[in-house]
């Protein structure tokens, strides 16, 4: 009986430390800053009631969007600039350090949902630049499959950007992944 007892500790003190080894902090933004071509310039907070009706009059056309910082409480901020027919870099800011997202990714991506992007990072650390890696997700696109747009993760390791990918719904149930 003590062997068994002595098993279940050991195996219950692996089980958990597993769990949290692979655990992710994920952090919506603070605010968000719109600038149009018309020069008008746009703040909200996250959880404003207005930001899902902005974000759709972007993706619409109705407002055309030439830049959108995306500020978070730990002090990245996330840059996305578009010149009227594509964008033209996405970045993200911490402090004096700037990573770009590489342009080939860049040219494929299409609208961005601004009222869905997070940031994620491993919870060992206070901040994604802190971390060995961090991801930017976001949903992409006016079409839906599903129900659902299309999620879009741009990957960075070491401060470095590393890969991109989309995923979409594919049944009730399901998504498929693939690289960007």
């Amino acid at each position: 009986m003590r062997e068994v007892k002595m098993f279940f500790l050991v195996f219950l003190f692996f089980f958990s430390g597993s769990i949290y080894a692979h655990k992710d902090r994920g952090e919506y933004p603070q605010s968000i800053k719109f600038i149009f071509a018309d020069k008008e310039a746009l703040v909200l907070n996250y959880n404003d009631p207005r930001l899902e009706n902005i974000c759709n009059e972007i993706i619409s056309g109705k407002k055309k969007l030439t830049e959108a910082d995306v500020s978070y409480k730990t002090g990245e901020v996330i840059t996305a600039k578009f010149d009227g027919a594509s964008w033209t870099s996405i970045s993200i800011l911490y402090r004096s350090k700037r990573v770009f997202v590489a342009e080939n990714i860049i040219k494929k991506i299409k609208e961005i949902h601004f009222s869905t992007l997070t940031l994620s990072w491993s919870s060992d650390y206070e901040k994604a630049f802190l971390s060995p890696y961090f991801i930017i997700s976001f949903d992409m696109g006016s079409e839906r499959f599903y129900g659902e747009f299309p999620n879009v993760q741009l990957f960075f390791e070491k401060q470095v950007f590393s890969r991109a990918e989309v995923w979409k719904q594919i049944s009730e149930n399901g998504r498929q992944g693939a690289k960007l």
